[in-house]
């Protein structure tokens, strides 16, 4: 398979320093690699709140909040499996969801996920004006 793409500038002097300090051979080289990671990391999403956050936050953005909510969803369960938890990702994850929920206009679920985060995390500011603001609007 060929692929043929635009490059930003910047990204491209950073894959021309990543050749220039001898860690692949030429441009090819670097982007298989790139791809490559990409795909494994696709493949093995289960594994990666971050990944998972990151996916479902360009669902989001791509119009498709099922898909965003299924990935967010999935990273949340995997973090309440962490021996240490992560709370900003963890306040990202919560935040995203309501963010996803309330596009697909269940504000009802998108409050109780802030409640259930509150408990989480009772003295966290964000949570609280989030939970302020959908009780304002309902």
């Amino acid at each position: 398979m060929k692929v043929t793409t635009e490059i930003p500038a910047e990204l491209g002097r950073q894959i021309d320093r990543i050749i220039r300090d001898g860690w692949f051979p030429d441009q090819e080289t670097v982007l298989r690699e790139a791809l490559h990671q990409f795909v494994d990391a696709k493949s093995f999403l289960g594994d990666s709140p971050r990944m998972l956050h990151r996916f479902a936050a360009d669902a989001l953005n791509d119009s498709k909040p099922e898909v965003a909510l299924k990935f967010v969803n999935r990273a949340l369960s995997l973090m309440g499996n962490q021996k240490v938890t992560d709370f900003t990702l963890y306040q990202a994850l919560v935040e995203l969801r309501v963010q996803v929920l309330l596009v697909l206009g269940r504000e009802i679920d998108a409050l109780s996920s802030l409640e259930e985060a509150r408990e989480q995390m009772p003295n966290n500011p964000t949570i609280a004006k989030w939970i302020e603001k959908l009780t304002r609007v309902r």
